[in-house]
């Protein structure tokens, strides 16, 4: 596809997220939309949306909607629920045992609040009889289908069911052949199932939905729905007034999906491999920058209202972390030596100062390299690691904790970011941080296929 066509995608986007009638119905939408890569990709049937390098891209078949101008701002509400739900960036949707009806169950909520027209979208109200109801996230209707399917409710048609089927209409087809009533089967399908047949079209493209996404692809998604919030609401001042047209994104309030999506990386944490939580959290500090000193490719008129981007590789400057170590647990020098050879990869990214504690701070200095002679093995109390001393002092950006959990934690969540590496599992009451376990993650399970 040459340059000017892939222009010219992105400039008819713009124009369209920027026209007043668009702002004033979907300001959230609009806001995203602009913060999204528009690209000409005759390969998907109408539009599909993809994560690469930190970048989130909107792959548009132009020739598709030359034929079907209808459909164009239903599809793109449609790729922004699946950005804003997490369906592209969260490792939750990927890792399940029929990707087929994870397939089904995102495309249901990609298409829930959508009013204007869809072709043929699926939707939950065929399957209302499986207990799928309005409103329900997506993995409430995974677990929905799953049940349905172990029941025999949901199969797929084998070719000797598509022969008997065929069979039945040379019976009752007033004499049709078994090569005819073939192609009718045919032409049935390639016009749409009907409603509750789990293989029944989706409105677009959900190769890129399907693979795992790369490290950081949460935190991607979380940051662009809190900028486009913002961008929103200097767009549209009235958003926060009662009864303003546009208030909502994927039926719900944005702050609240950016709560959701927030909440459901701290659970899914403690089932991760802690070396990888420990990049994901330092990655934080080296995101992409909006900057009003350089104007908006999308909207150049607007300068000082809607920023432009500056990417970067990495801050110039190393983020600063404090790695508290809490010294009343159990750990072996084995332990303490995978500890540092992890910190020695993060210390490439970070300035890291390495805190011993047990029922007080009992050393204070910068990781070396090892982990060999760690002082204390008294209690436990997590609360001097956050005291101001200590952190007026040193001025981190972030905070890891390597602990049991087992002790007294401070009560007001401070203010910077904090990683929480469980040493064992249990319960852990801390109200605030993400969270990891100091284990392997455990294998998937065995992905498997629709009978």
């Amino acid at each position: 596809m040459s340059g000017r066509a892939q222009a010219g995608v992105g400039d008819f986007l713009a124009r369209l997220v920027a026209e007043p009638e668009f702002l004033q119905k979907y300001p959230y939408y609009a806001a995203i939309l602009a913060s999204m890569n528009a690209v000409a990709d005759p390969s998907v049937e109408r539009m599909a949306v993809s994560l690469h390098e930190g970048r989130f891209y909107l792959h548009v078949n132009v020739d598709a909607f030359v034929r079907e101008p209808m459909y164009l701002a239903g599809v793109l509400l449609h790729e922004v629920h699946h950005v804003a739900l997490g369906h592209l960036t969260h490792p939750k949707f990927k890792d399940v045992a029929v990707p087929e009806l994870m397939d089904l169950a995102i495309e249901m909520s990609a298409n829930e609040h959508i009013e204007e027209p869809l072709p043929d979208p699926i939707t939950w109200r065929p399957y209302a009889l499986m207990g799928l109801r309005a409103g329900q996230s997506t993995m409430e209707r995974y677990d929905r289908l799953l049940e349905a399917h172990r029941g025999g409710a949901i199969t797929r048609e084998g070719s000797a069911a598509r022969e008997a089927r065929a069979g039945a209409l040379t019976r009752t087809g007033g004499g049709v052949s078994l090569r005819e009533a073939e192609n009718l089967l045919h032409r049935r399908e390639k016009a749409g199932p009907p409603p509750g047949d789990a293989t029944k079209k989706r409105v677009d493209d959900h190769r890129f939905l399907r693979r795992m996404p790369p490290r950081g692809a949460v935190e991607r998604t979380r940051e662009l729905l809190e900028d486009s919030i913002a961008t929103a609401k200097r767009l549209r001042p009235d958003l926060d007034e009662p009864d303003a047209p546009g208030q909502l994104l994927a039926g719900k309030q944005p702050g609240r999906l950016v709560e959701e999506l927030t909440g459901s990386v701290a659970q899914a944490e403690a089932f991760i491999d802690w070396k990888t939580a420990l990049r994901m959290f330092v990655t934080r500090e080296r995101a992409p920058v909006h900057t009003y000193a350089r104007p908006s490719r999308r909207f150049p008129a607007m300068v000082g209202r809607i920023p432009g981007r500056a990417w970067s590789p990495r801050r110039i400057e190393r983020p600063k972390l404090v790695v508290a170590l809490d010294t009343s647990l159990s750990m072996t020098g084995d332990e303490l030596a995978e500890v540092a050879r992890q910190l020695a990869v993060v210390a490439e990214m970070a300035r890291l100062v390495i805190v011993e504690c047990d029922t007080e701070v009992t050393r204070v200095y910068p990781f070396a390299g090892t982990l060999t002679d760690v002082a204390g093995r008294g209690g436990t109390d997590l609360r001097p690691v956050f005291a101001s001393p200590l952190v007026e002092a040193e001025r981190p950006d972030g905070i890891v904790y390597f602990t049991d959990g087992n002790g007294p934690f401070p009560n007001a969540a401070p203010a910077l970011p904090v990683l929480w590496i469980l040493t064992k599992p249990g319960a852990f009451g801390c109200p605030f941080g993400a969270r990891a376990e100091l284990v392997r993650k455990a294998s998937p399970p065995k992905r498997a296929k629709l009978s």
